[in-house]
């Protein structure tokens, strides 16, 4: 890439930066038309709204990180904004430090809270142990979730929030319910 792939030092497009297009985020828009869609979906992070820029998580001019993020790790970077996330917990849960987009998309999805598939589903990613005693967590699947007058149309995670009804904290705990994650 060449600086006139984004930059217009020839003419004022551009409010600040010399920009080829009228602002950062049509800039990157301009080869990055993936993020462009994402950002249109139900659940998005708030460029399309004015509220942010590209160049809030992203470092146009060079990172050490592969996506050019302005942090370390995605964890370091999502949590400059949600604060309450970061911690420190009594009880952490391990996906959360590793990094956010384990269970997050960057720039938008058609689920709640950015979330790359919806529980029970998502959850069951890495927590599928069959026959814990008192607590059913036989795998769930688009064909045994709602199956009329089946056990698991009845079942409290095919409703609601599905596992976060009960495991609300799932970011962390400091609270004495421990690694159950229950507030």
């Amino acid at each position: 890439m060449a600086c006139v792939d984004c930059h217009n030092p020839m003419t004022r497009v551009s409010g600040r930066g010399l920009l080829r297009a009228r602002n950062v985020n049509e800039t990157c828009f301009g080869c990055h038309p993936t993020q462009r869609v994402e950002l249109r979906k139900r659940s998005h992070m708030p460029l399309l709204e004015g509220r942010m820029d590209c160049v809030d998580c992203h470092q146009p001019h060079g990172s050490a990180t592969d996506p050019l993020l302005d942090a370390a790790t995605s964890f370091e970077l999502c949590t400059r904004c949600h604060a309450d996330k970061r911690g420190p917990f009594l009880w952490e849960h391990a996906p959360v430090t590793e990094g956010c987009t384990s269970c997050h998309l960057p720039h938008g999805s058609n689920r709640d809270s950015l979330l790359a598939t919806s529980p029970p589903y998502l959850c069951q990613q890495c927590h599928a142990q069959i026959g814990v005693a008192n607590h059913p967590i036989e795998l769930m699947t688009p064909r045994n979730l709602a199956a009329g007058g089946s056990a698991a149309a009845r079942d409290p995670r095919a409703i609601g929030r599905s596992c976060v009804t009960c495991h609300a904290a799932i970011h962390g705990s400091n609270h004495p319910s421990g690694t159950r994650f229950h507030r």
